[in-house]
Order: C-alpha cells, then structure tokens, then sequence
C-alpha cells in the first residue's frame, strides 16, 4: 500500500511540474516571440494561467496526504512532543474540512454550468469541461486529506 501511495503522489507531482514548465515555456516563448518575430502565441496569457493553475491544484493531493501543512512551530519548540499529536491532528482536520468545502464549492458551481455553452475567452475550452477537472483535482485533494487525518490517527505517538 505504501508503494502505491508513492507512486501515486509522484504521478501527481511529475504531472504539477509538467504543468509549471508548460506554464513557463508558454511565457518565456511568448516574450521571446514578441522581441523577435513582432507576433506573440495565441491565447499565451490563459494557457500560462490555466496551466499553472492546474499544476497548484495537482499539488493540492499531495500536500494533505503528506500533512505538509503549517503547524503552530513556536508551540512545537517550546514542549516538543506535548502539542506535537494535538497540533497535527487539528491540522488533518482542518484541511479535511478546507478541502471538502473547496470541492462542495466548486462542484456546486461544475453542476449549474454542466450544460452551458461558456468557454474560455482566448482559447475556446468549454467551461463546463474545465470545472470537471478542477472538481475531479479537488476531490483528489479531499480523499489525500482522509488519508492523511487516518495517518495522523494511527501513527502519531501521544
């Protein structure tokens, strides 16, 4: 299980990094394009933005599964081990709360606009097909969430 976990948190981070460069490579092509050639890519500002956006929202699953999340350190420092259980268990709960308020927010918002005819301004994606992305990306991040609450519960010492 552990194996498929890693596999998994690396198939998410390969891909978020895969969507940063994209990201990059869109904007360093479009200014290079700009100061040579007069032109400029088409649709470069949405296709940087939706693809970095997407790489954070694939980064999203793997931070709540790892419990990468800030915990109070000056209480942690001050008794080490005393606030170290309470802190991380709050924190699991917390993001398990965020994360299932992020996809019941979208999600609400994918279902009005399933059967809308809306796409994106430079590119022409169908808005309805990118809310699916994002809400499927969110609710990824809401099981990672789960899972990383079951881990604090079952592995933090008291």
């Amino acid at each position: 299980m552990l194996c498929h976990r890693k596999i998994i948190s690396d198939c998410f981070l390969a891909s978020a990094g895969i969507c940063f460069l994209f990201g990059i490579a869109v904007t360093v092509g479009d200014v290079c394009l700009r100061a040579v050639a007069g032109t400029n890519i088409s649709g470069a500002i949405e296709l940087s933005s939706l693809s970095i956006g997407f790489g954070a929202l694939l980064s999203m699953p793997v931070c709540y599964a790892k419990r990468a999340h800030v915990s109070a350190k000056l209480l942690s420092e001050l008794a080490p081990g005393r606030f170290l259980r309470p802190l991380g268990l709050l924190g699991s709960f917390a993001s398990v709360i965020f994360a299932a308020l992020l996809v019941l927010a979208v999600g609400e918002n994918s279902l009005t606009k399933l059967s809308s005819a809306e796409t994106t301004t430079e590119l022409g994606l169908p808005i309805p097909m990118a809310l699916t992305v994002v809400t499927l990306a969110l609710l990824a991040a809401l099981v990672a969430a789960a899972v990383g609450v079951l881990f604090a519960v079952r592995h933090e010492k008291a």
